[in-house]
């Protein structure tokens, strides 16, 4: 079983910013986040309301993450993304089916 620290982030949009919210938040995991050492992969979802985004990210330890964290605090992206009020939740994979 793999033992993946798993980072769960959903971002709240609305019809006005969504567009906006999907793109930032997509260049912003694909030119910085995943570029980083121990990102394994993540996917980006979007609710079929058409508002609202979740992000979920695999990474090969818990510190991996810490480490990315921490560079990702001065991230020029950071301001415009926290608009859309990330909530962040943390877990490590309990059983693969």
């Amino acid at each position: 079983m793999s033992t993946n620290f798993i980072v769960v982030v959903t971002f709240n949009t609305n019809s006005e910013n969504h567009t906006a919210a999907r793109t930032q938040i997509d260049d912003y995991i694909r030119d910085f986040l995943s570029q980083q050492p121990g990102f394994i992969e993540s996917r980006l979802h979007e609710l079929q309301a058409g508002a609202g985004l979740l992000h979920y990210a695999s990474w090969q330890s818990e510190n991996d993450f810490k480490l990315f964290a921490l560079k990702a605090k001065d991230h020029p992206a950071l301001p415009a993304i926290r608009a859309y009020t990330p909530s962040a939740n943390f877990y490590h994979i309990f059983a693969e089916y």
